[in-house]
């Protein structure tokens, strides 16, 4: 019977050990996409994202990278890195959460478009961008998220 009993405690000790931490935010944070808006963009239009983050010591109030990945590759004009395409964005200060949303506004002109001439369909009209955004998000102490990357967005020229 104590044999028995010692099993019984030893096995309910490990399945509190392994029970024991499940379910609560890591120490680096974590974000996801909850929308963006709208899938294709006319010119001069803003592209709006909301991003979703949680993190275990709430101080999410730093850093978000985020990079374009041009997906058009027109006669090998498009689709090349570019530092441009690779920036840093500041969180505006915010009381301490453990998550939390982002809302992101990217301007046409200076987020969107390309800095380069347009590839041309003909005198009038030009090839829309097709862009995939990825974001990571850092912390004040320096702990990053993994990166999340969005669906193709459209951007017409």
């Amino acid at each position: 019977m104590l044999k028995n009993m010692r099993y019984i405690t030893f096995c309910a000790a490990i399945l509190l050990a392994l029970s024991c931490g499940k379910d609560k935010p890591e120490t680096k944070p974590s974000i996801k996409i909850k929308s963006i808006s709208p899938m294709e963009v006319q010119d001069g239009q803003p592209l709006s994202i909301t991003l979703e983050f949680a993190d275990k010591e709430g101080d999410v109030d730093d850093t978000l990278y985020i990079k374009r990945d041009r997906l058009n590759k027109v006669d090998g004009q498009f689709g090349n890195k570019r530092t441009n395409d690779e920036f840093f964005e500041m969180i505006p200060p915010f009381p301490s959460k453990a998550n939390g949303e982002i809302l992101l506004t990217l301007k046409y002109h200076g987020y969107l478009v390309d800095a380069e001439a347009p590839q041309k369909i003909d005198s009038v009209r030009f090839y829309p961008d097709s862009i995939r955004f990825r974001f990571a998000l850092h912390d004040r102490a320096g702990n990053v998220s993994d990166t999340v990357i969005s669906e193709q967005v459209v951007i017409i020229r």
